[in-house]
């Protein structure tokens, strides 16, 4: 739960979000409360007040979405009196315009509201359904380990995505407590495994499960092999192949900034469940996909931005920017712009 003083900040936040909307979004023209009021069709007090950065009254989501669609074209104000354009009017560009209003609005919302992207956060799921996370197996390598023959065979060392495996099995297993939870290796998958929620993990080159997936399901971007990538995969989009999201490869330091994906969808197999992709250029764009939410620090400021932006929808996702140092693969921020590189929802 948020503090007095955090819900007070992200109220703030909203209520100049808003003032400078009115007053500064185009250049030479300053708009008084009285026409904004007189164009949503609402009170010029409900205007102030949802400027005020002292009140605590904050505008439902249907108005937001005023705000952006008048923002979102200079339409609004080219009459002789400001008025509210229909949303079916607009063209590419200004509903361009206005999904990226609507967002930053939805998201400082959320935030000023303290909600979270679901009751009990992304990865809890209440039905109580069993809940599978499938992971890609590793390459034939010699240890012994990976040996059933061998008497100190170890089951997880054949996981390729082992770091993304342990930190969301936990988490999982903490989010839904009544749920049946395990983990599996795309190749010891049965039947009924993939008709619950289903979690892939890792690339397409290493987990069938994932290209299995993805051949099943409309996604705007997809994933390839590259051979400037060499074992790690590039994304693209599906109706701009031009359009490529690659990790960052340095001449000394190697990976400094991966890619991670994070979709969720209905399963193809049962509708009535989900399925979630966590996948990435290489393996730490796949543990940054799944960290961005489990983080302790990162999770709920994320888990927030997904609520604001994805609120409603059964099916939308996003590329991340996963920042890399050493070992490590830092949580995004999804806060910040920079971090995302692309993301639907529908």
């Amino acid at each position: 739960m948020r503090s007095v003083q955090e819900l007070s900040h992200a109220r703030a936040a909203l209520a100049r979000r808003l003032r400078e909307l009115r007053a500064n979004h185009w250049p030479g023209v300053r708009l008084n409360q009285a026409q904004l009021a007189k164009a949503f069709g609402v009170s010029v007090p409900s205007i102030s007040s949802w400027e005020s950065e002292r009140s605590d009254r904050i505008p439902q989501p249907a108005t937001l979405d005023q705000y952006a669609t008048f923002f979102a074209t200079r339409r609004s104000i080219e009459a002789p009196t400001p008025r509210l354009v229909d949303p079916d009017e607009l063209t590419d560009d200004e509903r361009s315009a206005r999904e990226r209003i609507q967002q930053d609005l939805r998201s400082l919302r959320t935030a000023a509201a303290g909600e979270s992207a679901t009751p009990g956060g992304f990865w809890h799921l209440p039905d109580g359904e069993q809940i599978r996370l499938v992971c890609g197996t590793l390459p034939e390598t010699p240890s012994p380990y990976r040996s059933a023959a061998n008497s100190n065979y170890v089951k997880l060392s054949n996981f390729a995505d082992l770091d993304a495996v342990v930190e969301l099995y936990g988490h999982i297993r903490a989010a839904n407590p009544s749920s049946d939870v395990r983990y599996r290796l795309e190749t010891g998958l049965i039947s009924d495994d993939i008709v619950g929620h289903v979690v892939v993990l890792g690339r397409a080159n290493v987990n069938s499960a994932t290209r299995w997936f993805y051949d099943r399901i409309d996604m705007p971007v997809s994933a390839a092999e590259d051979a400037d990538f060499p074992d790690g995969e590039i994304f693209t989009l599906r109706d701009d192949p031009s359009r490529k999201f690659t990790p960052t490869l340095h001449a000394k330091r190697g990976l400094t900034e991966d890619v991670g994906l994070l979709a969720r969808i209905p399963n193809p197999n049962n509708s009535a469940r989900t399925l979630t992709i966590c996948a990435g250029g290489y393996t730490r764009g796949v543990l940054g996909a799944v960290r961005c939410l489990t983080d302790t620090q990162m999770g709920p400021r994320n888990e927030r931005y997904l609520a604001g932006r994805f609120a409603g929808l059964t099916s939308y996702g996003l590329l991340m920017r996963v920042p890399v140092l050493g070992t490590m693969a830092a949580p995004p921020d999804l806060n910040n712009p920079a971090h995302r590189l692309f993301e639907w929802g529908g």
